[in-house]
């Protein structure tokens, strides 16, 4: 039978029907998205034509192989083959074994220690949607950043809201790029990205924070003693409004004057740079509140007197009248720049990192019973308490009388309180902490900072002042499911502003000066060598 093949004289037709049906075989697999009946028989039928053609071929094939050129080319065949194995091995453990070095200032493509720990902590299947044609290659990046963290509970997937209407309607997406978050039956907006404004680790991780949560805390602002507003402007709190929204608490304002009872609902109290003092009635239901589970964040500044001596002076604290002052520090030293921080969570993550504060003043402490205090930022060694006239200015040093070296410019203080002294909805959280730790019992905790600029507009995103102030809110807030860890950083500006006349100039500069010199340049040359 195989001489009669090959003496058959169509047998070389063979050689186009065999490319033909595995051509039919793979397009048909391939369109079709499986590998079912006909593809595969297609398949076989190609392999078995060319199978026998080859055979008809064995005289020829044998010749074939014996030529110098042959064995060159089949030598130059396994090369390439093995190089591109070896190409694909190297790919494939760059793929599993991949490590990245971070250059940039922020350490932006480098996920914080905030994002690490909320992401290897899932619990329930969390999934990102994007909703966009094209995915981002930058935002992918980002979250397979994620993904790699926690693969088995984190995932992300790109949707063209036009091929998966019925999707984009449950998710509620009204235009291309929207970027959303599932967990469960819950589901929330990160943000909508576009080409310039890309996905970002921050909103992403505060997204992430605020789903994972079941507890929203509300957070009080007294006012009316010349605190700082919530409000945009010199001086305000609205960066620091925005920041404790994105870590999902609820703030809201009180005025005691009107109501001197703090609301059940309080979970910390904040007095920002108050300039009056408060009244006896006032101090009274702020002593109230701390008789239950509870946070205080007091911040003061320099100049001013609050009389807050009966709210303090249980807790062994009070506020200095002098100045800080430190001789290396720039702006006439009056910067406490502060780079060493106290063994306590809310501080644990930032060590050497820094945080400023624009006229401050130092704490006295001493101790007091039942009340546990940790100094939290403290003063480099070269800093001075200086003493400030009625004016405002530094007083000369007194050699004989002047504080200096490390000192304390934040404390926290915590005391354990009756259980049967919580009330209200305090009772829940209560119960809900006591029930995550047996160890856990209610305290009323205080934080007290001697400056509140440093949470302002344009200074609380700088360095880590915004950790600080966000780790103080989530300690006194007892919150067990909150983070302490550095929060992600966001990319420098640099963009360079020039006016219409810099602008010229540097075109003119760019396209003719530059040119005009390399071509006098060349000149010269040329007339040198002639």
């Amino acid at each position: 039978m195989m001489k009669s093949l090959q003496t058959w004289k169509y047998r070389n037709y063979l050689a186009w029907l065999g490319p033909f049906f595995l051509t039919m075989g793979l397009t048909a697999g391939l369109v079709a998205g499986r590998w079912g009946v006909l593809p595969l028989s297609l398949l076989g039928l190609g392999l078995l034509i060319c199978l026998g053609w080859l055979l008809t071929r064995t005289s020829g094939l044998r010749q074939l192989l014996n030529q110098r050129s042959t064995q060159e080319g089949t030598n130059a065949a396994i090369a390439t083959l093995a190089v591109l194995c070896i190409f694909v091995f190297v790919n494939m453990l760059g793929d599993r074994l991949n490590h990245r070095i971070d250059l940039t200032e922020n350490q932006i493509f480098t996920l914080a220690p905030q994002t690490v720990e909320l992401v290897q902590t899932l619990e329930q299947p969390t999934r990102v949607v994007v909703f966009d044609v094209a995915p981002n290659a930058q935002d992918r990046d980002l979250l397979q950043t994620y993904r790699q963290r926690n693969p088995t509970q984190f995932n992300y997937e790109y949707l063209d809201p036009q091929l998966e209407p019925g999707i984009a309607q449950r998710f509620g997406v009204q235009t291309f790029g929207e970027v959303h978050l599932e967990q469960g039956d819950r589901r929330q907006l990160v943000q909508t990205v576009n080409a310039g404004e890309r996905l970002t680790e921050r909103r992403l991780t505060n997204a992430l924070a605020r789903i994972t949560s079941d507890r929203q805390s509300r957070i009080y602002f007294l006012q009316g003693h010349g605190e700082r507003l919530l409000q945009p402007g010199q001086g305000g709190l609205s960066e620091t409004l925005v920041n404790l929204e994105t870590d999902n608490f609820s703030v809201e304002t009180l005025n005691l004057a009107e109501n001197p009872q703090v609301p059940s609902d309080a979970a910390v109290v904040v007095l920002a740079g108050p300039e009056r003092s408060l009244l006896p009635e006032e101090i009274d239901a702020l002593q109230q509140f701390q008789q239950r589970r509870s946070g205080l964040l007091v911040m003061v500044d320099p100049q001013v007197n609050p009389e807050l001596e009966p709210l303090l002076d249980d807790w062994g604290v009070r506020l200095s009248d002098r100045l800080l002052y430190d001789p290396v520090a720039g702006r006439d030293g009056v910067v406490t720049v502060v780079t060493s921080y106290g063994p306590h969570p809310i501080t644990q993550e930032l060590q050497n990192a820094i945080s400023f504060y624009p006229l401050a003043r130092p704490l006295e402490i001493s101790n007091s019973e039942d009340v546990q205090v940790t100094p939290l930022l403290i003063t480099s060694p070269e800093t001075q308490a200086r003493r400030i006239d009625e004016e405002g200015n530094l007083l000369p040093p007194d050699s004989t009388n002047e504080p200096a070296g490390e000192m304390a410019l934040g404390a926290a203080f915590s005391r354990p309180i009756a259980a049967e002294d919580t009330a209200g909805p305090t009772e829940a959280t209560e119960a809900d902490a006591l029930g995550n730790n047996e160890d856990a019992l209610p305290e009323a905790r205080l934080v007290v900072i001697g400056n509140s600029t440093f949470a302002t507009d344009g200074l609380v995103n700088q360095q880590v002042n915004k950790d600080v102030f966000l780790n103080a809110i989530n300690w006194l807030s007892q919150d067990d499911g909150q983070s302490f860890a550095v929060r992600p950083a966001e990319p420098t500006n640099r963009r360079i502003t020039l006016s219409n006349t810099q602008q010229i100039g540097l075109a003119l500069g760019s396209m003719g000066l530059l040119p005009l010199v390399g071509l006098g340049m060349a000149i010269a040359l040329w007339w040198r060598r002639r």
